[in-house]
């Protein structure tokens, strides 16, 4: 028997990522909000297609860290805002930093100074554009999984009876009715 595998823990530096995706990026310049919304949406959907654990972190203007208001938190993904005095960096290395896995963290940035800071730590590192095919990759599949069970034809009992069996169902029904 496979063991499962071990659970993955992602820390996403939000704004870094969505200028990395040229869709979200494109978002981006016309509303903020919207492009933040559609990633934390991907990360969800992925999130609950493998079983791992994201916390997307955006830089923010407020007083102090708080969770998005649009997306509660769950299990699997959590979504910040940092302090005007923080940035999604200094959150990323702070938590590698608490990590007691950091074999499982998994920082995704092309921000050269926080990921070479993570490697150091022990903590592994994804580059964006990989990981935005990885959410690609798992959505399409998901995708082929639904057509393939709603084009999967529903067979009828008759379909599954053996030969024998059918015949002698048929013989029954002509006797009971010889129309």
């Amino acid at each position: 028997m496979n063991a499962p595998l071990p659970t993955q823990t992602y820390y996403i530096d939000g704004y870094n990522l969505i200028y990395q995706s040229d869709n979200l990026r494109n978002i981006l310049h016309t509303d903020l909000e919207v492009a933040r919304d559609k990633l934390v949406e991907q990360v969800i959907r992925w999130c609950a297609s493998t079983g791992n654990k994201a916390h997307i972190i955006f830089d923010g203007q407020g007083k102090r860290l708080e969770q998005s208001p649009n997306h509660p938190a769950t299990n699997l993904v959590k979504i910040l805002f940092t302090s005007k005095y923080k940035t999604a960096d200094t959150i990323i290395e702070r938590a590698v930093y608490k990590s007691k896995k950091k074999n499982s963290v998994i920082v995704v940035s092309a921000d050269r100074g926080i990921t070479d800071l993570c490697i150091g730590m022990g903590a592994l590192i994804m580059n964006p554009q990989h990981f935005l095919t990885s959410i690609q990759d798992s959505q399409a599949e998901t995708n082929r999984s639904i057509q393939k069970t709603q084009t999967k034809q529903i067979s009828t009992l008759e379909d599954r009876m053996d030969t024998n069996t059918l015949d002698h169902l048929r013989k029954i029904r002509d006797e009971l009715d010889p129309h």
